[in-house]
């Protein structure tokens, strides 16, 4: 490997030991806690500040552990690493389990003492973000049971993690040279030979629907866990649960997905105009990915994407443009995909590292905004952790798509104004309108089937390969409507969607997409306030909850026609489609 197109861990760990010194000093950190338990209220500036450094320095190991483990996946020593930072971090939350039973349990009097005291004022933000969870936290010694148990419930996800990444081997195609794979599978599905798009789509959903079952009992377990405990905890429902972390209400959801359906017959109209111009008598889903023309299909290296994305993002400023340029320079990144390599894209990295990025650039157009959307993260993070301190950093997934989609609307305006022909102007119309229907259509589709399958889990239904295959089955026909041939192997898609044991984390991607859609359309136009606006909410951190920081920005999620707003964009986008071709 190319050692600069890789990302540079060493600023994090130089080797091993340094990480085992780490894990040791965290260990020697939850010893002190005990001597503090009896007397809670007393120490408990002390409790806060052991606390507060153990999860800093926790956090630095377990992601590290996790990006070497993603590295390589078949690697021993980085999967036992992984493993000893997850089994330390289950000691952590473990031994702190009693505090925020402990804080709820205190009477108004005392919660208010405590929050006027001047040497807890960092913390005050943490206190009160503890303690609106006073209706939904059980007794102490509940709390350390749920705790105790918290490695063996992240088994469904382990289970997929291992089978998808590791064990997963996918056959031969006869059609092509290239192999199928995970990072393969969308770049074989944009292949002008309808041949090889079909063979890589029927073996690629063959492959999982051999461990349809497996996969099925897995994310059956995932959602009998996350239901169990929404119940035990006295919430409606799981899905009020995990929205509850970013205080975002379950109509927020409903709204989005209503908001969606109101605007099918713009999708349904799409589909109906690429089978038109692509001559085909029946467009199947692996037609899908197939640009809407042959004529302009560039590949990009990996320099080209580069100085795409610093120049896109000018309309930000010289500071934004210089941190991006970092990037690059400083190795923020692991750039090619490789046998063992997790697939996919993301932005990691802890409080005291670099806002690393795993990519698997392969040339397309579509890698090249994964750079932009991952760097929109990651810049996003050097903002978060440059402005505030270790407890106010740590912004939310609602927040963080927002970024991301942001730069992915920079790119494609600066791609649009440098067109050199019609058919690449056409080509990146019809890459936009499928990156809409990629992040908010399917992300919603996604999240839709979610509430489905929690639903009927909530309401005490056993569910199979069969039931989870058939829901997602219907839904995949709802959304592309009559001009798509929904095939059977569609139904299986579920099954190659990981986001789906980070339960209710896709709406995000759908909420963050039509808030950046409007934000960056204020930008480019040179809305007075639309920059430093969009600065306020990069350098918030966590200090407001998700909504509030985009009200911050200047879109407000919780009205429904926000969504309604964004997707006018698509609509137009759509027509104009329709009038060039």
């Amino acid at each position: 490997m190319d050692k600069s197109m890789t990302w540079d861990l060493e600023k994090m760990y130089a080797d091993e030991a340094a990480f085992e010194e780490d894990l040791a000093q965290v260990k020697e950190n939850l010893e002190r806690v005990d001597a503090l338990i009896d007397k809670p209220l007393d120490n408990i500036k002390e409790i806060m500040q052991i606390q507060e450094a153990t999860a800093r320095k926790l956090s630095h190991a377990y992601v590290y552990s996790n990006m070497r483990k993603d590295e390589d996946s078949r690697v021993s020593k980085f999967q036992k690493m992984n493993l000893e930072a997850q089994s330390l971090y289950n000691d952590y939350e473990t031994k702190f389990a009693f505090f925020q039973p402990f804080l709820l349990s205190l009477t108004e009097e005392e919660t208010q003492a405590l929050l006027a005291r001047e040497d807890l004022s960092r913390y005050q933000l943490s206190l009160k973000k503890i303690l609106r969870y006073k209706p939904h936290t059980l007794s102490a010694a509940e709390e350390k049971i749920m705790s105790s148990f918290a490695s063996a419930l992240k088994a469904p996800s382990e289970i997929y993690y291992y089978l998808t990444n590791a064990d997963m081997q996918f056959p031969a195609l006869e059609s092509t040279d290239e192999k199928l794979s995970q990072t393969s599978f969308v770049k074989l599905q944009m292949h002008q030979d309808v041949e090889v798009r079909k063979e890589a789509f029927e073996k690629f959903y063959a492959t999982f629907k051999q461990f349809g079952n497996t996969i099925a009992s897995s994310y059956y377990n995932n959602l009998k866990e996350i239901t169990t405990e929404a119940k035990l905890r006295a919430y409606e429902s799981a899905r009020q649960m995990e929205l509850y972390r970013d205080d975002v209400d379950v109509k927020v959801y409903d709204a989005l997905i209503e908001s969606i359906h109101n605007n099918m017959p713009a999708m349904h109209k799409y589909y109906a105009i690429k089978k038109k111009a692509l001559g085909l008598d029946e467009q199947h889903m692996y037609d899908v990915y197939l640009p809407i023309t042959s004529s302009f299909n560039k590949e990009y290296s990996f320099e080209e994407a580069k100085n795409l994305v610093i120049e896109a993002v000018a309309p930000l400023g010289e500071e934004y443009q210089s941190i991006v340029k970092r990037a690059f320079d400083e190795r923020w990144m692991d750039v090619y995909p490789r046998e063992g390599k997790r697939g996919g894209a993301y932005s990691s990295g802890s409080y005291d590292s670099y806002p690393y990025m795993l990519l698997n650039f392969n040339g397309t157009l579509d890698s090249v905004f994964t750079l932009a959307h991952e760097m929109g993260h990651s810049v996003h993070s050097y903002y978060a952790r440059e402005n505030n301190d270790f407890l106010d950093s740590n912004y939310t997934i609602f927040s963080a798509e927002v970024a991301s989609t942001f730069n992915e609307a920079l790119l494609l305006d600066y791609l649009l104004k440098r067109v050199e022909s019609d058919e690449e102007k056409l080509y990146l119309i019809d890459f936009h309108l499928n990156s809409f229907k990629s992040t908010v259509f399917r992300q919603t589709m996604f999240a839709e089937f979610e509430r489905e399958a929690h639903r009927l889990v909530e309401e005490g239904q056993a569910l199979t390969e069969e039931d989870f295959s058939s829901i997602y089955h219907e839904l995949n026909k709802a959304y592309f409507g009559d001009a798509m041939v929904s095939d059977q192997e569609i139904a299986y898609e579920w099954m190659r969607i990981p986001h789906f044991y980070s339960n209710f984390y896709v709406y995000k991607y759908a909420t963050g997409y039509t808030a950046s859609t409007i934000l960056a359309n204020r930008v480019l136009a040179g809305q007075e306030g639309a920059v430093e606006n969009y600065f306020k909410f990069l350098k918030d951190g966590a200090k407001h909850f998700p909504i509030d920081q985009l009200k911050m920005a200047g879109v407000d999620m919780s009205d429904a026609s926000t969504v309604d707003e964004a997707l006018d964009v698509f609509v137009k986008l759509v027509d104009q489609l329709d009038q060039m071709i």
